[in-house]
């Protein structure tokens, strides 16, 4: 109120201030004039200030009026744009939207829309809004048969200068109509072309002691098989020789046949030409790059990798990640021993390159990953080559083999008690490195696996000899890999090698025990994964001094171990009708554990009526997870563990995990067999019923 009055004063000062002067002058002459001055001042303020109050009601009318036009206007023209919008409160409830929201989301005319969330209005999880209202972004949503780009952003509703997001906010949502757009895309990604290399990957054990015209029809079968395939899938097919095939097919036949999980094996399973050994087909399928270049490299990666895994197996390349489909028969053992003589050559070949040669197992060492890296050490030292035998720590499988290479009854020469000199630890490991050292890595090929990742990391010159089935996650940047599922045991592998290496190299006493011993571990004394070459490496080992009674002793176990072996059979469970789960609870995280659970479940495996046996061990140190899965063969344990991480074979897989409870892991195993066995009885009543 003294602001409007000093400003009605600023205004009329000059007027009032003449009608004064005027009225002391003549004030001069008679008084009266005093009197008509002031009521002259006071009329001349009133008039003034009555005219002030009118104009700033026609200002203010005037403002209204503007502001209720742009209001209208703003609200005409969002509720009449062309794109949908609607605006959620924090609370989560629908406040405000345009009418063409209303219409893409199946809402046009209806009244009760209002204060529903956005779960409630679109397809979307529980409790969608608090995640949508973490970060801005955008997502694709299905809305009767129509596509539409949902984009989201957050609003602060309260004093924005003070950034402050618990002031209050709202959720406004824009909806774009991108149908033709989409339904473009998927035509592109369906038309993609996808290149499949095919490789029949056991021609020559099938065709082996066959005449050219039972050669001829069995590779013409295989070829009318994947001719009739390539022909279904509106594919064409390329036949570079007898083994090897290349399919191209685009994504959208892809996705069908990875949803049936590619019957074309089977297929190939079924041919009989009177070959007594069932032919099977790798294959490695990739549609993801940049040029057909980079798609025929990833295929050929895939197909690598479907070898390395043991064949009879598809792996698909897409969307940046790996499929596995197949490989649930058992590995067929090669009868061919070429790949072994060039590995072997190869092998000779860089060792005399290299400086210095370190050779390393996986964590928590067993009998195999020691046994090889002694094979391997006597090569290296067979050159004169400075060589170490990485070890993660003295457990009990390191322990008993240094003891027994130290003994006198192992020693036919005095060097057999070097080796226990070359196993060091990371740490002297370290010290001994130089740029032109080599590193070899037996018995495993994952980087989570090695003894050592610091080790790993600092020598790049790389060889992998391992017998597992090839992982995804498999180490890359390697001279050579030398991987063979078929074989039993790292140790074949080695004794192979040995021989191919230098025909003059014999084993000692101490180094064929080792090797025989890793044989005996991994193949449970000769009764799991035995091939004619197991049987052929354990006789050489044997001519060469390996001494089973030696073997016998390392394999002992305490008393306090066979007693937790035997309460773990005892509290086993028979989840399924099939499968019995144990869980040794708070064990120690040393290899003795894992020893134990291992041999508990190579236990329950030999149990009438059941076919999967599993001992999760849980440790009580980091709250890790330890998974031994066996299997009698009915079930492939392998694929198994790969779903968690791990890796195997058929009959013996296993993994490692941490952040999981024992009840989840036990769930996720008996999920995973449930859908092997469900897909091998579709499988087998399919086949019958063709």
């Amino acid at each position: 109120m003294f602001n409007k009055i000093w400003n009605a004063w600023n205004d009329i000062k000059a007027p009032l201030g003449t009608v004064a002067c005027l009225t002391l002058i003549l004030a001069w002459y008679d008084w009266w004039w005093l009197l008509v001055g002031a009521a002259a001042m006071g009329g001349l303020y009133w008039y003034y200030r009555r005219s002030l109050y009118n104009k700033e009601i026609q200002f203010n009318s005037y403002l209204d009026t503007i502001v209720r036009n742009i209001e209208r206007t703003s609200h005409n023209a969002v509720q009449n744009l062309d794109v949908a919008m609607a605006v959620f409160g924090q609370d989560g409830k629908l406040q405000w939207k345009n009418e063409l929201f209303a219409e893409y989301a199946g809402y046009a005319g209806v009244k009760n829309v209002d204060g529903k969330r956005p779960e409630e209005i679109f397809d979307l999880p529980e409790n969608a809004f608090d995640a949508l209202s973490i970060k801005d972004g955008e997502r694709l949503l299905l809305i009767n048969g129509r596509y539409y780009r949902l984009r989201h952003c957050r609003v602060l509703t309260g004093d924005n200068s003070k950034k402050d997001s618990s002031k209050g906010y709202s959720l406004i949502f824009y909806l774009n109509d991108v149908t033709d757009f989409e339904l473009l895309r998927q035509k592109y990604a369906n038309e993609k072309l996808c290149l499949a290399y095919v490789r029949f990957d056991n021609y020559e054990d099938v065709t082996k002691g066959m005449g050219e015209s039972t050669r001829a029809n069995i590779s013409g079968e295989v070829n009318e098989v994947l001719s009739k395939w390539a022909e279904e899938e509106n594919g064409f097919i390329l036949a570079n020789n007898k083994e090897s095939f290349l399919i191209g097919i685009n994504q959208a036949s892809l996705q069908d046949l990875m949803e049936k999980k590619f019957p074309v094996l089977d297929k190939i399973h079924e041919i009989q030409v009177g070959n007594k050994i069932t032919p099977t087909i790798s294959v490695g399928i990739a549609c993801d790059g940049r040029s057909l270049e980079e798609v025929s490299l990833n295929a050929a990666k895939a197909l690598d990798l479907a070898l390395g895994r043991g064949g009879d197996q598809v792996v698909v390349a897409i969307g940046g990640n790996l499929q596995f489909f197949g490989g649930i028969s058992t590995v067929t053992a090669k009868s061919t021993r070429v790949r072994a003589r060039i590995v072997a050559h190869t092998v000779h070949e860089q060792m005399l390159s290299a400086e210095k040669i370190f050779v390393m197992g996986h964590t928590m060492e067993d009998f195999d990953a020691i046994g090889s890296a002694i094979g391997m050490a006597k090569m290296a030292r067979s050159l004169n080559k400075e060589t170490y035998i990485v070890v993660s720590g003295q457990n009990q499988s390191v322990r008993k083999i240094a003891e027994a290479l130290r003994s006198n009854d192992m020693k036919l020469m005095d060097e057999d008690d070097v080796y226990a000199d070359i196993m060091v630890e990371e740490e002297e490991a370290l010290k001994h490195i130089t740029p032109k050292s080599l590193l070899i890595l037996v018995d495993h090929h994952r980087k989570m696996l090695c003894a050592s990742q610091k080790v790993l990391e600092a020598i790049p010159w790389r060889i992998i000899i391992d017998h597992h089935r090839r992982a995804e996650d498999a180490i890359k940047n390697t001279t050579l890999q030398y991987m063979e599922p078929s074989s039993s045991s790292t140790s074949e592998l080695v004794t192979e090698l040995v021989g191919y290496f230098n025909d003059r190299l014999e084993f000692t006493k101490g180094e064929a025990t080792a090797l025989y011993a890793g044989i005996v571990v991994d193949t449970k004394n000769f009764a799991v994964q035995t091939g004619e070459r197991t049987f052929e490496a354990a006789a050489l080992l044997r001519r060469s001094g390996a001494d089973p009674n030696m073997v016998r002793q390392l394999f002992k176990d305490d008393l306090e171990s066979v007693q937790i072996k035997s309460r773990l059979i005892a509290e086993a469970e028979m989840v399924e009708k099939c499968m019995a789960i144990s869980v040794y609870h708070n064990a120690p995280k040393e290899v003795k554990s894992s020893i134990i659970a291992a041999q508990a479940a190579d236990s329950m495996i030999n149990i009438n009526g059941i076919s999967v046996s599993v001992v999760i061990t849980e440790y009580k140190e980091d709250n890790s997870i330890g998974v031994s899965a066996r299997s009698d063969g009915s079930v492939n344990v392998q694929i198994i563990m790969e779903e968690l991480g791990g890796g195997g074979h058929q009959t013996v897989a296993g993994v490692q995990l941490k952040d999981i409870s024992v009840e989840e892991v036990k769930k996720q195993i008996i999920a995973l067999t449930k859908k092997q066995l469900e897909e091998d009885n579709n499988e087998s009543d399919s086949v019958a019923g063709h």
